[in-house]
């Protein structure tokens, strides 16, 4: 049977999927238990805690000082983090672009 011209080939081939094919592709969702055990067993739960490491704890603390305009303390922050293994180099690289501008930054208690 030959198509009309305006219709495309690939919603042609897609019409002719019917709730068969629907179900099939819902039925290979695990039930929620099953998933839930699944996690347990590989560690994939969102349950379990992660301890912060110090290299987490410092990048926070930068992060924090950068949002109240202190470049300088954030950038010392933030080479602590990569002594400890953190991976910031680009936020490093990120704020040291901003040092030529930090006189126009307001001061911290100045908000």
């Amino acid at each position: 049977q030959a198509l009309p011209s305006c219709v495309p080939l690939c919603w042609h081939s897609a019409a002719g999927l019917g709730a068969g094919a629907m179900a099939d592709a819902s039925a290979r969702v695990l039930p929620r238990a099953a998933r839930e055990k699944f996690e347990k067993e590989q560690g994939l739960s969102s349950f379990s805690q992660v301890t912060p490491t110090k290299a987490s704890l410092l990048e926070k603390e930068a992060h924090e000082l950068a949002g109240l305009g202190n470049l300088r303390g954030a950038i010392a922050k933030y080479f602590e983090a990569e002594e400890m293994g953190g991976n910031v180099r680009h936020k490093i690289q990120a704020l040291s672009s901003f040092l030529p501008y930090e006189y126009l930054l307001p001061k911290a208690g100045k908000r």
